[in-house]
């Protein structure tokens, strides 16, 4: 059986509790920020530190070269140069293909924007992101990516709280993905865009308009 090329961050106690919405000093050091609300009641679950978003790590999943990713991204950042299009793959925030299908599903039903729908179903913050890209590749080939799954948990920012939605069968939640060694890595976010070249086919990867015609009702 074949090992993941990022198992090791997989393993990473620190990036599971990243995955799962825990707050961490920018600095890349290993110590959580403290939960300050003065009310033991309202913290996290773990009543010790900060909790914002994230998601339920649920399950394992595995992704190779027949995997297609999607990720939403911030046009802004990209300056207007198609080759800062590979600076997109540099985070742990992914869906698969199905999940990414069933968002538009629920966008077309609704009659809502797309981009809309993935505000309200993975819960993404105006705060956090334009959200104003589509973004797709898949593994190269002979690389497998371990990632966390699970659906979304609820964010509160200045503008709001951004619930995801709960009451669906749990095969119709709209999982998101975490991939361990992407993003920014001990501080360092070059070793995350490293990994991102080293690990996606960059000759698949894509992006689109989430307000386009084609993709909105």
């Amino acid at each position: 059986m074949a090992t993941a090329i990022n198992e090791t961050y997989w393993r990473d106690s620190r990036l599971k509790a990243e995955a799962e919405g825990y707050q961490f000093n920018r600095d890349g050091s290993p110590s959580m920020i403290a939960d300050d609300n003065p009310d033991p009641a309202k913290r996290n679950p773990l009543g010790l530190f900060d909790r914002n978003g994230g998601l339920v790590a649920m399950r394992r999943v595995e992704l190779a070269e027949d995997n297609m990713m999607y990720r939403f991204a911030d046009r802004k950042y990209l300056n207007g140069d198609p080759a800062m299009l590979k600076t997109t793959l540099n985070s742990p925030w992914w869906m698969e293909e199905d999940r990414m299908f069933l968002l538009l599903s629920r966008a077309r039903t609704a009659g809502a924007k797309l981009i809309d729908m993935a505000r309200n179903q993975l819960a993404l913050p105006a705060d956090w992101t334009a959200a104003d890209i589509l973004v797709r590749a898949r593994p190269k080939p002979g690389i497998l990516l371990a990632a966390h799954a699970g659906p979304g948990r609820t964010v509160n920012v200045a503008s709001g709280r951004y619930t995801v939605p709960r009451g669906e069968a749990p095969h119709l939640f709209i999982d998101q993905l975490y991939v361990p060694g992407l993003g920014t890595i001990q501080g360092d976010r070059a070793k995350g865009q490293a990994n991102a070249e080293a690990w996606f086919d960059l000759s698949t990867l894509r992006a689109f308009d989430p307000a386009a015609r084609g993709l909105n009702p």
